[in-house]
């Protein structure tokens, strides 16, 4: 049986006018072709992006590690105020919302910055390990001078 000719698309237009896949790499690779960063608008496609978006990388992994660094604090200090409160008081209630709203949102942070790194790509694996390192190296240490190890979340 004769298949009725659709020309060549089946009415669905050519694909020249789309815009090129995000590369899918499965291995470390340095490529600088068309690698798509979280989002398909947030691509490298210049030596001019790939800076930019290292250096946007860099500032997560940096600020993933401030964020904790606040969180914690804010838990610290937390703790001495839920210290003078009964958990049947309404503060106690909130305040085990607010601290997992705040871990909800580290976690959804972290794991960014894991998808990230899942691109494979050198140049953003690098920009997020230095951007935890120094965000590690700066706000890693408690006010009681305790220092937290790594994780992912």
């Amino acid at each position: 049986m004769d298949m009725p000719d659709h020309g060549g698309h089946g009415g669905h237009g050519g694909h020249g006018d789309a815009p090129p896949m995000c590369a899918m790499n499965m291995a470390l690779n340095w490529s600088t072709d068309n690698v798509c960063v979280l989002f398909d608008f947030w691509r490298v496609t210049s030596t001019l992006s790939l800076v930019l978006t290292c250096a946007a990388v860099f500032a997560l992994g940096y600020g993933y590690e401030l964020s904790r660094a606040r969180v914690r604090a804010w838990e610290l200090a937390d703790a001495g105020l839920a210290r003078a409160d009964t958990p049947l008081v309404g503060g106690g209630r909130r305040r085990r919302w607010t601290r997992s709203v705040l871990y909800a949102a580290l976690v959804g942070y972290s794991y960014a910055l894991m998808l990230i790194f899942m691109t494979y790509n050198g140049f953003l694996m690098l920009a997020v390990v230095a951007g935890a390192a120094v965000g590690h190296y700066a706000f890693s240490t408690d006010a009681a001078g305790n220092v937290r190890g790594a994780n992912c979340h």
